[in-house]
């Protein structure tokens, strides 16, 4: 009777978990490619996506076709709509017919290189910095997905320099409901977020640095006061199932996102791979610089869609993260560096367990609990009919 009862008990509570773990859809998504662009090709890539919620709309818009990929979030009413005005293949205007309640962009626009002769893995003012500009890359779209249910484009970046061909692989994925990523590291993306996954191949390093490590230079850019400045907040996660021996995630958080949870974001954990095949033995350290003032890149899309914003009410700064621990052997050791993130709206994604851990724990602690209250209930039940046999025994 004990045996089944413990085995009711773990089936009702795999049922439960499976019913409240099934993820619905958060937002309802509409992607194009190129839309209202003639003359587009394979070679000049913007993706919109509306991703309409109960509240509001954001406006996502990734950009490649001026070099520089560039993440936009504009968050607007349920009823807005966005129309992009091109010039031949590329975007010159940006409207959005309701108005925008904020926005939130990210751009990498350069791609340092520096010579770590300390072997320390972090650059710093000591090392022998090169800067790439990201303005010449030619992008080629080599996948994508454009469905209600995803989207997903994957990008093939060449680097025309001093007859190289340097590679930069970039991936942008963006689900209606929460998920995490199929990758490691694994992060949580949502309905508010794009997952940026970046791989950087085959670099071609300086013939006159023998430490190459390489780094990427951020632009961030919110509507939030010129005056003000992004928040850097670590936080320690629950455990490390989900990213193997890292348990921690950082957190670029704008003024709005600080404050009440309604601005934007960037997460990540601090790590990298230094291999295609990721694993706890390919990981390496992602470091993180301090934010800087700065400026919207000269002919970016970023310069294009903040152009009639209020340049009083627009937060620009940078920052740079940098990959590489002592001992590793450089970026020559496997000519390979990837690192992923999310950008996105709102309140970032909390960690949680999965839900085999959630059995476990619940069947962990559920059949102690269960088989205490058989034996409490069977030794009562026991008294109950030994004082019932007496009393019955005195009456005759």
């Amino acid at each position: 009777m004990f045996s089944s009862s413990i085995t009711s008990y773990v089936i009702a509570i795999i049922a439960f978990l499976l019913h409240t773990s099934a993820y619905g859809q958060d937002r309802t998504i509409n992607a194009e490619i190129n839309p209202g662009c003639n003359n587009c090709s394979l070679e000049s890539t913007l993706v919109y996506i509306r991703a309409e919620g109960q509240t509001d709309t954001i406006h996502q818009v990734w950009d490649f076709t001026r070099g520089i990929p560039t993440i936009i979030l504009a968050v607007s009413g349920t009823n807005s709509t966005m129309q992009i005005a091109w010039d031949g293949i590329r975007p010159v205007n940006f409207t959005v017919n309701e108005t925008v309640r904020y926005s939130f962009a990210t751009a990498i626009d350069k791609i340092y290189e520096y010579n770590d002769l300390d072997d320390k893995g972090r650059m710093d003012e000591k090392s022998w910095i090169h800067s790439q500009s990201l303005k010449r890359v030619t992008w080629e779209l080599k996948e994508q997905i454009i469905t209600e249910k995803e989207a997903m484009v994957r990008l093939h970046g060449t680097m025309h320099q001093n007859r190289s061909k340097d590679i930069i692989d970039i991936k942008l994925d963006l689900l209606p409901y929460k998920d995490y990523a199929t990758e490691l590291p694994h992060l949580i993306h949502t309905a508010n977020s794009t997952l940026v996954d970046i791989s950087l191949v085959n670099l071609t390093t300086s013939r006159y640095y023998n430490s190459s490590r390489f780094a990427l230079h951020l632009v961030l850019v919110s509507t939030d006061s010129a005056t003000d400045t992004m928040h850097n907040v670590m936080r320690k996660s629950l455990d490390d199932e989900h990213t193997p021996g890292v348990f921690e995630i950082i957190e670029i958080k704008t003024p709005a996102s600080l404050s009440s949870e309604a601005g934007g974001f960037v997460q990540f954990r601090p790590v990298g791979y230094t291999q295609r095949a990721r694993n706890v033995g390919s990981s390496t350290i992602a470091h993180v610089s301090d934010f800087n003032r700065t400026s919207l890149p000269d002919w970016s899309t970023l310069k294009t869609f903040y152009r009639g914003f209020d340049e009083g009410n627009l937060l620009v700064q940078d920052m740079v993260v940098c990959f590489g621990e002592p001992g590793d052997g450089f970026y020559k050791r496997y000519n390979y560096t990837a690192w992923s993130y999310t950008i996105g709206y709102g309140a970032p994604p909390m960690e949680g367990f999965s839900l085999f851990v959630i059995v476990i724990i619940s069947v962990g602690l559920g059949v102690p609990v269960l088989l205490a209250l058989s034996g409490v209930l069977y030794a009562v039940r026991r008294k109950y009919r030994h004082n019932a046999h007496t009393q019955l025994t005195n009456e005759d």
